[in-house]
């Protein structure tokens, strides 16, 4: 599984089972701390430059590892998700990358928090017809996923 960085993702890290077995591909610093924690978990850090503010390795090299993975889930930390927009950041960097994941994954589990949602920031990572899975702390239920189950994505 490959995992982007963010505060959604680090709370992901910290609520597996400590039973699962997988191996977590990440350059999330925080991330990856929490994932060693698993006795059962196999962690692989893709290297690169440290984007401080994102605590996360982007650039060429961490680029080229993820390009050399075909991940069965890729689970993206989210910046801002808007049906029309799809998933944006402000992180040209930390694009680069999610673009790269999202390209290597068979599917792509966003994770957002309902202030995130239809939201956008000026850099596009990808639209929402790329996007499987949205997680959230909201009920699926709610109006507010309408277009984007329109959209195909499953909301969870």
């Amino acid at each position: 599984m490959l995992t982007s960085g963010g505060t959604t993702i680090i709370e992901m890290a910290r609520s597996l089972p400590p039973q699962l077995k997988a191996t977590f591909i990440s350059g999330s610093i925080p991330a990856i701390l929490e994932y060693i924690h698993h006795p059962n978990i196999d962690v692989i850090m893709i290297g690169d430059r440290i984007s401080k503010n994102s605590k996360i390795t982007v650039g060429p090299e961490a680029i080229a590892k993820i390009k050399q993975v075909k991940a069965d889930i890729c689970f993206l930390g989210t910046n801002a998700i808007d049906p029309e927009m799809g998933i944006t950041d402000n992180d040209w960097d930390v694009v680069q990358l999610k673009k790269a994941m999202i390209e290597s994954s068979k599917k792509v589990v966003c994770l957002a928090i309902a202030e995130k949602i239809n939201t956008s920031q000026p850099i596009r990572v990808c639209g929402i017809e790329d996007i499987d899975v949205l997680i959230t702390e909201l009920l699926p239920e709610d109006e507010i996923f309408k277009p984007y189950k329109k959209a195909g994505v499953t909301v969870a």
